[in-house]
This record gives structure tokens, sequence and C-alpha cells, in this order.
């Protein structure tokens, strides 16, 4: 009896001893073990800081790209400038670097461990989607040493170092969205409630979409290859169904998480629509036609006119001809009380979907290529698309301030200074217009790279655009136009100090300096 008690007694000590080991191997874990966070939980945080970075660039390359205006004074970024001492202007350098970066690829680890090959697709997506615009908005930045875990410094590689990533990042993503096809039980659609819900076919067009955005890159080079771009603008959105629009939960109550643009953030009080973007519509450019869709994006001032501020302007129109704001606001630089939005349109209502790429922009850059190819045919063709598909994407997304009629936009697609009458009359300019009017207050970082590849040229391709005498140009420019913004200050000037300086970044003028894609 004495011997089985013993037995029992050492078989107690076993389990008690088991059991205490799993009790402290879980309070106190071995740090040196890999930990991860489930990608169903991380995933909705990374896409909406897709958002959250071009939100607040846009207030700073959209004035360079006179999308927007201040009210206020000479604003510094509507004469080329930047905020010394500041990160303003490097919010899309977070997202790759913070917002995305270990996230991803912790997300890309842990996902291949369990199986689930949508959510690596998802996390190659969108580095790639973040190594092209953060190359699109600073030229030269870390790339190969960035996420070398143990260093203090980060060297700088070429822009187009970047958009090889990024095409090695789209290859990857295919790659395991085709394997996520044939998952049993994909739980993709948990971790991705407000973009596309789960659905495949959808995130492979994004990818194509920014396949044929970085072969586009190469515009400029004697490698351009007008044929890549073309087959892969065809293989992204088919129709505006297809749209990349990143949507928001008005009954989430922290109000960060709702639109960038909405009165509840009051992100915008002080910024109005630029000049230009109006001209284009407002008939200025067009003698006397008027764009259908200026009176669906805006309110007109008192006196009934359509109007936007030109750049640098020191302050906001006489009384009568004040531009209200994107709230439908007359005269304040604050949003509505309680942030209510019943005076917003289209991207300016709290819950009003963000694009990250539509099938406009898709058909505009098949445009642009098939004219540098030659195929007019073809870029007539896709450069009509290109204008429905963003009269499509308006009245299918969005509420305007006066609906579309038909009528009217019959008959402005029907002038030729539109659509010429044959494909021999299509120019450059028309193409470049039309899609930096797709783009208005959304695509700003493609809105710049064009831009930019074209010298802002206001002459022969975006009349009207105010090229700013050297006069007004911000002091330290010498004269010369933004063609990068500076890297984010308190990682670059504070802590990266040796290899910015090695590619010029202290320079006062490093932000004049052309980037890669604008050389030939």
């Amino acid at each position: 009896m004495k011997r089985i008690y013993g037995w029992l007694l050492l078989l107690l000590l076993v389990v008690m001893g088991s059991s205490c080991k799993r009790y402290l191997d879980s309070a106190y874990k071995n740090p040196n073990l890999p930990t991860y966070a489930a990608p169903e939980q991380v995933l909705q945080s990374m896409i909406a800081n897709l958002h959250r970075g071009v939100g607040f660039d846009a207030r700073t390359i959209g004035m360079i790209t006179q999308n927007f205006a201040s009210v206020v004074g000479q604003n510094q970024w509507e004469r080329h400038g930047y905020q010394p001492g500041t990160d303003v202007g490097a919010e899309t350098w977070r997202t790759l670097y913070w917002s995305l970066g270990y996230n991803a690829i912790d997300m890309i680890d842990s996902s291949r461990i369990t199986g689930k090959h949508d959510y690596v697709a998802a996390a190659y997506s969108l580095l790639a989607w973040g190594w092209m615009s953060t190359a699109d908005i600073h030229g030269e930045l870390p790339v190969v040493q960035a996420f070398e875990k143990g260093r203090l410094a980060f060297d700088y590689d070429q822009q187009n170092v970047a958009y090889e990533y990024a095409l090695r990042y789209t290859d990857s993503a295919l790659r395991y969205w085709q394997l996520a096809g044939d998952l049993s039980k994909p739980t993709l659609a948990e971790g991705d409630l407000y973009f596309f819900n789960g659905n495949i076919d959808r995130w492979k067009k994004l990818v194509y979409g920014l396949k044929a955005r970085l072969y586009h890159r190469y515009y400029l080079k004697s490698n351009y290859q007008a044929d890549s771009v073309i087959k892969y603008a065809d293989m992204a959105m088919v129709s505006t169904q297809d749209d990349a629009m990143i949507k928001f939960n008005l009954a989430f109550p922290d109000v960060t998480a709702r639109n960038f643009y909405g009165p509840s953030r009051n992100n915008l009080g002080g910024f109005r629509i630029g000049a230009f973007p109006v001209n284009l519509m407002n008939g200025t450019v067009y003698t006397g036609l008027t764009d259908p869709r200026v009176k669906f994006l805006l309110r007109p001032s008192p006196d009934g006119i359509y109007r936007g501020i030109p750049a640098v302007q020191s302050a906001d129109n006489a009384t009568n001809q004040r531009v209200l704001s994107f709230w439908g606001v007359f005269g304040q630089t604050a949003a509505p009380a309680g942030g209510i939005d019943t005076g917003g349109r289209t991207f300016f209502k709290n819950d009003a979907k963000f694009p990250i790429m539509t099938f406009s922009e898709m058909q505009f850059l098949k445009a642009e290529a098939a004219f540098k190819k030659g195929n007019k045919t073809m870029a007539l063709d896709a450069y009509t698309k290109g204008i429905n598909g963003h009269f499509d994407m308006l009245t299918t997304h969005y509420t305007g301030y006066t609906p579309i009629n038909e009528a009217e936009k019959t008959a402005y697609l029907s002038d030729t200074a539109i659509i010429p009458a044959t494909a021999a009359d299509l120019t450059i300019s028309k193409i470049m217009c039309q899609k930096y009017l797709s783009l208005w207050g959304w695509g700003i970082i493609e809105n710049w790279v064009d831009m930019r590849r074209y010298n802002y040229d206001e002459v022969n391709i975006y009349p009207t655009y105010n090229r700013l005498p050297i006069t007004l140009l911000y002091p330290d420019n010498g004269g010369k136009l933004a063609e990068r913004i500076r890297p984010r200050y308190n990682s670059e000037y504070l802590w990266n100090i040796e290899a910015l300086t090695a590619v010029g970044g202290f320079a006062p003028d490093y932000h004049t300096k052309k980037v890669w894609f604008s050389l030939p």
C-alpha cells in the first residue's frame, strides 16, 4: 500500500510540475521566441494607413499640384517649399516604414507558417504600394538595408531600386494570390472588412494596376515598355465596379477611424479647391464649355460663378466671390459644429470612400502609353473610356451637389474640344488634363508624378497651371520648382544624418533636385 501511495505522490508531483511549467511558460514567455499577431487583426490597420498617409500628404503635395489652395497667407507648400524641422509632408514615409514595415513582414512570416496564403499575398501587395508611393514622393530612400535588424543607420538607394523591389513584390503577391484561390477555408474577409471584403480577384486587379503604374515610371527612359503598361492596365480594373476604395464605419466610436477629409476630423478647414482644376471645368481652358462635373463636385461662389483660389493668393476672394469649403461652408476655416457633414459631397463626407486606384486612372495610363507608342486609335479609345469612367466613379460611389444631367454629359463628350473627331487630333495635353481631373482630390501622388515628368509645362500640357515666378517661390529653391519632399525629419534628420548627408539631404534646395523618373 505504501508503494502505491508513493507512486501516486510521484505522479502528482510530475503533473503539478508540468502544470507549473506550462503556467510559467505562459506567464513568462521566452523573449527569444517569435511572436506574431493574428493577421486578421493587423490587416485592417495596415489598409487604413494607406488612406491616412495619402490624406496627410495630400495637404502638402496637393498644394504643389494646385489641387488645393490655402485661404490663409502664402503657404510654403504652394510656393514649392517645405516646413523645416517637422514631419509635415512625410506621412507616406511613415506608412511604409512604420505602419506597413515589420507588420507586413511578420504577417508574411506567420501566414506562411499557418498556410494563410491570402494574407501573405495581401502583405506583398501593400508593400509594393508602399515602396512605389514613398519613392514617388521622396526619390532616394533606404531600401536594401531598410529592415535589417540591429542597424542604427540606413544607406539610401536610388529611386529605381524601390521600384525594382515593388515589382518583385507584385510578382510575389500574384504568386500567393494564385495559391490563395485554393484555400478551403479562407479568412481574408475577417481582416479585409473595408477594402475588398476578401475578394481575391479584386486584390489581383489592384496588383496588376500597381504593375501598370510601375512600368509607366520608366516613361522617359530608353527601355520604356509601353506594351507592358497597356497589358497590365487591361488586366487591372475593367469597370468602376472594380475601383479600389477604402470604406469607413461611422458606428466606430473613434473619429480618427473616419474619412481623413470629413468634417469630424477637421483636416481641411483652411483648404479650398485650387484655381487650376476649376479652370479645366468652368469654361476657362475649354472656352465657353462647362464640364457637368463642376456642379457635382463644387458649390458656386455667392455670385453663382464656379471658381478656385489661385496659388499663393494671400487671402480668399471678395465676399461675393468667396470659394466655399469642401463641406459647403461659407467664409470660415473650421469644420461645421459637431463634425456634421450635411453640406459635404463626394470625397469630403465622414463616411465617403477614399479611392486608392480606379478604372478611369488605368485607362488614362493606357491612353498615354498608346500615344507614346504611336497608336493613337488605341489612345483615343482609352482616353474616352477614362473620361466616362470618371463620370461613372463619381455617380456610382458618391453624391454631388447637383446631379449630373445626361444631356449635359452627352453634349460635353460630343464637343471636339474634349473628345476629338479623329484619333489624329488627340493631344497629350488632353490626356493629361483629363487624367488630372479624374485623380483630383485623391490621386495626389500620381498627379505629381505626371507634372514632374512633364516639367510642370503650363504651355503645352497643363494650361492655366500657375507656374510661379521666381519672386514667389520659396526662398531656398534657387528659382526651381519642387521635385521631391524631404525625408521624414524625426528619423532621417535626427538619427540617420550620415546617410542623408551622402545624398545631399541637408542642402537648402534638396527638395528641388530632380528624381529618377523625371530624368531621361
